[in-house]
């Protein structure tokens, strides 16, 4: 765990400024310019003559802005731009976003920056905008929404920030130069952040996932008045699971990864930032009940009840149960080796990340969450192939993919160990000689002396159904037993009195 712990800390790979636009450079935005001269007293910033000797300037973002990315990295790019804030060119240099694996390269996001030529600094630029009132929209990038609002917010941003130091150093006398009122402009277009139009823009979705939430905690903190009610609480399972597969997973495209904490530990390293965090909403919704549920109960809440490719799992073996095909688990010394696999897997991919965030992804495709639902199979036949065997196997072997291979599962259970409640509940002959519980865990998290394996339970209440059922559970039987003899003893001495 202490090897984990300083892989996690040590994710500070952030990409080197460049103070320096060369000609070649240059020509990547502007062809046709001929000479290229620093701005004297802004480090990074440089001018060349546009059209009609109109003077255009020249830098690159890192210079002037860092927002961290999906990779938690900013992206670092090429900006031409005049004076007066109109965009003339905008080219990619160098970033770290593990996009490459979901079928995005480089020249579509040099084909989506090639949108911002033309717009204003000033213009409320915003991903998926088109006719919004009061917006200048640019189409974004399906699988990439995070980076196409940070490459554009990245964009903005240092543009505002270049030329008001342009304006400064011209007012000062250093490089007298006609300049608009760019600033002020650019400060009524920053007023709103751009997070908060990705909230607007979701706002439904995030209204239904609250409502969601507030229900999923309800029935934590009423879980025994609910498990004592088994027909209610198979139903409500079988219902949730529904939910979380089609809207969490397909509609919102919500599946967590473990990508998602690499790039928050970069953003930690390379200072924090709220925005890069809340420009998706769900996610940002789930990362935040995540916490507070590992925090209470473990990492089971999440894995059990919201993860989408958790659930399909669940739902297919539930299905294969239903048919009568019961599968099969492998024996419990042989089980636990196996678990080994994702810790390796994530001490793997964290080691990548050290280095590349492009390879830390790619080991990342372990996970078949991009093919399930964010690109819903649209992938070469390798990834659909793979993400297919592994719904099949859980026919075979419940949850196999959660127990074995999820790099996220074995990262979360590192912080199960600060959970605050113990709520499920064991009778004293579970284990000893009582295993059924442990034979129906659908993750096998129940050792075969009775104790429950918090770092790998899924919390899926199962055991606390059977735990108070009175014609499955050994213990509950007895004690029903016991009752229903002492009510027929009763019985019989009113009617012995009454007869009497």
């Amino acid at each position: 765990m202490r090897v984990l712990l300083c892989l996690m800390a040590c994710v500070l790979l952030t990409p080197a400024l460049s103070l320096a636009v060369t000609l070649a450079d240059a020509r990547r935005v502007m062809p046709a310019v001929a000479v290229v001269s620093p701005v004297s007293g802004v480090p990074g910033l440089f001018s060349a003559a546009g059209p009609a000797d109109t003077p255009v300037l020249l830098f690159q973002t890192d210079d002037f802005v860092s927002i961290p990315a999906y990779s938690g990295s900013s992206v670092n790019l090429l900006v031409a731009v005049t004076v007066d804030g109109q965009f003339t060119g905008v080219d990619l240099l160098a970033h770290q976003e593990p996009i490459l694996v979901v079928g995005i390269t480089d020249e579509h996001l040099k084909e989506f920056v090639a949108q911002l030529a033309g717009k204003n600094a000033t213009d409320r630029i915003r991903v998926g905008a088109t006719g919004r009132e009061g917006y200048v929209g640019i189409d974004g990038l399906s699988g990439a929404t995070i980076t196409a609002m940070v490459i554009t917010r990245t964009v903005t941003l240092a543009a505002e920030r270049a030329l008001a130091a342009y304006k400064q150093q011209a007012q000062a006398g250093v490089a007298p130069s006609p300049i608009s009122d760019f600033a002020e402009a650019a400060a009524a277009a920053s007023a709103e952040p751009v997070w908060y139009w990705s909230w607007q823009q979701h706002r439904l979705k995030v209204a239904v996932l609250i409502v969601a939430l507030t229900l999923l905690l309800l029935v934590l903190f009423l879980q025994d008045w609910l498990v004592k009610r088994k027909v209610l609480f198979q139903r409500f399972r079988i219902a949730w699971m529904l939910f979380t597969v089609i809207y969490i997973g397909w509609i919102c495209h919500a599946q967590l990864s473990v990508v998602n904490l690499l790039g928050f530990a970069r953003n930690l390293a390379g200072g924090f930032s709220w925005e890069s965090l809340l420009l998706d909403p769900v996610v940002f919704l789930l990362w935040g009940f995540v916490a507070l549920s590992i925090l209470l109960w473990g990492r089971g809440v999440y894995c059990g009840w919201l993860c989408p490719f958790g659930a399909a799992q669940e739902l297919l073996s539930k299905l294969s149960r239903t048919l009568g095909f019961e599968g099969w688990q492998f024996p419990h010394a042989l089980h636990e080796r196996l678990w080994a696999i994702k810790y390796l897997l994530l001490i793997a991919i964290f080691g990548l990340a050290l280095d590349s965030m492009a390879n830390a992804a790619r080991l990342a495709e372990v996970e078949p969450f991009k093919t399930v639902f964010v690109m819903q199979f649209s992938r070469p036949p390798a990834y659909v192939f793979y993400a297919l065997l592994l719904l099949a196997l859980t026919v075979f072997n419940s949850k196999f993919f959660c127990k074995y291979l999820c790099p996220l599962g074995a990262a979360l259970s590192f912080f199960t160990r600060f959970k605050v409640f113990d709520w499920l509940h064991r009778h004293v002959e579970c284990g000893h000689p009582c295993q059924t519980c442990a034979n129906e865990c659908p993750v096998s998290a129940i050792k075969p002396t009775g104790e429950i394996i918090d770092n790998e339970c899924h919390y899926c209440l199962e055991c606390q159904v059977t735990y108070w059922d009175e014609h499955r559970c050994p213990h509950m039987v007895r004690k029903r037993k016991k009752r229903l003899q002492m009510r027929d003893s009763e019985e019989g001495v009113i009617a012995s009195d009454a007869g009497g």
